[in-house]
């Protein structure tokens, strides 16, 4: 304040010749502001009719200023007052809300634990914001289809020892990932896609041994043969949302199972002895519990991460 105030006071002694401003300015050096001499009026130069203009901008810059620095009046005092006494007023917020997205639970929450899902390991990476999403033909086994695949398994537990799946399907897409965002429009294209799809029956004939592209899982499958031409229709709707959505689409040339038993590992046999010890157990399976000869497919479910959707079937 101090310097500012001395310029400014320096500047009004040019500015004015009154003397409550300051002390009149030479003679000399007033004529020169002026432009006059004692003779008579000149017309003032272009140079100092700069710095006329300059001394006047300077002034009025130091004006400005020193009314920035000026305190605050009486009303803009208590405005402020009264807004520093309505923050002090509001809650505070809760500890567990500032903890809830920190770095260290955010990370936690993003490991993956084989453990916890017997041993499986995850197809892709985990991405903070995607969602696991896989779009399927949806099955409800009775208990004679779920017996049948228990007599299934049991007979080849001394070739291979495959745990018995809790859900039932046929997949129509890969396990892709979707940003949470795009979720619902995925959904609604599906909805649109499908609506015309009538329901069909699928039946099997023949199992196979499976393995995921990663090596890292092993699936006993019942292979369909009747429907098999309307899957591929059904697979084509898919594929044309997941390219919309520039998501993997299915294989080229799927083979149409169900799964029934799963394990660790890739424990493909290929093997001519084991292929016909296979078909043989289940030509028996089915003969005696005939439920796993096939059903009537009256639904499309597609699940994102841990929501379900659901397509019925004209």
């Amino acid at each position: 304040m101090t310097g500012k105030s001395s310029g400014l006071g320096a500047l009004a002694c040019y500015g004015s010749s009154s003397e409550e401003e300051g002390p009149s300015p030479s003679k000399s050096l007033q004529q020169q502001q002026t432009g006059t001499t004692g003779s008579g009026e000149l017309p003032r130069s272009k140079q100092q009719q700069k710095d006329v203009v300059t001394l006047q901008n300077s002034k009025r810059k130091l004006d400005n200023d020193d009314e920035h620095l000026m305190p605050l009046g009486g009303e803009r005092k208590r405005t402020r007052t009264k807004d520093l006494e309505k923050r002090a007023q509001l809650p505070s917020v809760p500890t567990d809300i500032l903890q809830m997205f920190s770095d260290k639970q955010a990370s936690e929450a993003r490991k993956d634990n084989p453990e916890e899902h017997g041993g499986r390991i995850r197809s892709f990476p985990h991405v903070a914001g995607n969602w696991a999403t896989h779009v399927y033909v949806s099955f409800e086994p009775d208990a004679d289809f779920a017996d049948g695949v228990k007599h299934l398994l049991g007979s080849l537990e001394a070739d291979v020892q495959l745990q018995q799946v809790e859900d039932y399907h046929i997949s129509l897409s890969r396990t892709v990932p979707l940003t949470f965002h795009w979720i619902q429009p995925f959904i609604d294209s599906l909805r649109d896609s499908l609506r015309h799809t009538e329901r069909f029956f699928c039946t099997f004939h023949g199992a196979k041994l499976y393995t995921n592209d990663e090596k890292t899982r092993s699936f006993l499958g019942l292979e369909v043969t009747g429907g098999h031409n309307h899957l591929l229709q059904l697979v084509q709707h898919v594929d044309g949302c997941l390219e919309e959505f520039r998501l993997q689409k299915y294989y080229k040339n799927p083979s149409f199972h169900m799964t029934v038993g799963w394990c660790v590992g890739d424990v493909h046999e290929d093997t001519q002895q084991f292929n016909q010890k296979l078909q043989a157990s289940l030509a028996e399976a089915q003969e005696e519990f005939p439920s796993l000869g096939g059903f009537l497919m009256q639904e499309i479910k597609c699940k994102s991460g841990n929501r379900f959707f659901s397509f019925p079937l004209r």
